[in-house]
């Protein structure tokens, strides 16, 4: 099975990243959907050569997710990453619009607003995957 973390503000967060490794020994197949640019030239404000996702590749390598896992989709709604890539589970992320608009538009995907204020995000994605077990 597939699921997918947000990076900033979600699997850049110690929780989540406990989180996305529990998932990983279980055997899901873990991605990173990030509306970050892959090409770093695309942002302005750093210096030529300077490897903006280094943070990204640094957490994503230490918790063994793949690097052909990690999806840039360059400021793009995330929703339409998941029309082009059908299979995914669920997808936690901290952009209250992302997950709107991958609920709405992609609803086979389940959007989890995976908020720094509540951790009422663990309970949905719990409820969640036990109603996917009691549908299996």
């Amino acid at each position: 099975m597939k699921c997918s973390f947000d990076f900033d503000s979600t699997l850049s967060r110690r929780s989540v990243r406990k989180l996305a490794k529990e998932f990983i020994d279980k055997g899901y197949e873990v991605h990173v959907v990030t509306s970050r640019y892959e090409d770093t030239s695309r942002y302005a404000f750093i210096q030529r050569g300077s490897d903006f996702n280094k943070d990204l590749f640094r957490v994503t390598d230490h918790l063994g997710i793949k690097r052909e896992n990690i999806h840039f989709v360059n400021m793009v709604s995330k929703y339409k990453f998941f029309q082009e890539n059908p299979g995914f589970l669920f997808h936690l992320d901290d952009d209250s619009i992302e997950i709107t608009e991958i609920n709405i538009e992609t609803p086979e995907v389940k959007g989890i607003l995976c908020a720094y204020t509540s951790d009422v995000w663990i309970t949905e994605l719990t409820e969640f995957l036990d109603m996917k077990k009691g549908l299996d």
